[in-house]
């Protein structure tokens, strides 16, 4: 008589959705997460805080609450980004969040990415997050009219 011996995968590891050792790790550090997802029209930030008995989500924020505030461009263009990475990152701030870990997921990170743009908003809001700085772009690229007025506003609102 032979037996089976297929070990069944994990359908989010199998999709490449959750890469489970990383997982580990950050279970185990007991520090937030900073999840940015991008999807074709909009972007998601998340502050998680991860348990094993399940995660729960201490700030989150939506590209769709920039245009509330007068942002009339894209919510994952560069400066949508931007824009909604720093209020998030001001959300996170008022919840009283101060520091976070990054994670993308299974993607790659490197230069020349759009959620390095979301970073730098994130960053620039006050939440530490360990990053290299020669990946950012130059702080200047961000100093337009749209993006300052919008950026005072979220200072109004968020402190």
């Amino acid at each position: 008589m032979t037996r089976n011996t297929h070990v069944p995968m994990f359908k989010r590891k199998r999709t490449g959705q959750t890469d489970y050792s990383k997982r580990k790790s950050m279970i185990v550090s007991r520090s937030v997460i900073l999840s940015i997802r991008i999807s074709n029209k909009h972007s998601t930030f998340q502050f998680i805080e991860p348990k094993i008995e399940g995660d729960s989500i201490k700030s989150s924020c939506h590209s769709s609450q920039i245009t509330k505030l007068g942002w009339k461009g894209s919510g994952k263009s560069l400066y949508g980004l931007y824009l909604t990475g720093y209020l998030a990152g001001k959300k996170a701030k008022s919840a009283g969040l101060d520091k976070a870990i990054l994670y993308i997921g299974r993607r790659e990170f490197g230069s020349g990415l759009k959620i390095i743009y979301a970073l730098k908003g994130v960053i620039d809001a006050g939440i530490d997050i360990t990053a290299n700085n020669d990946i950012f772009p130059d702080s200047e690229k961000f100093k337009t009219d749209a993006t300052q007025k919008i950026i005072e506003e979220i200072n109004s609102k968020y402190g």
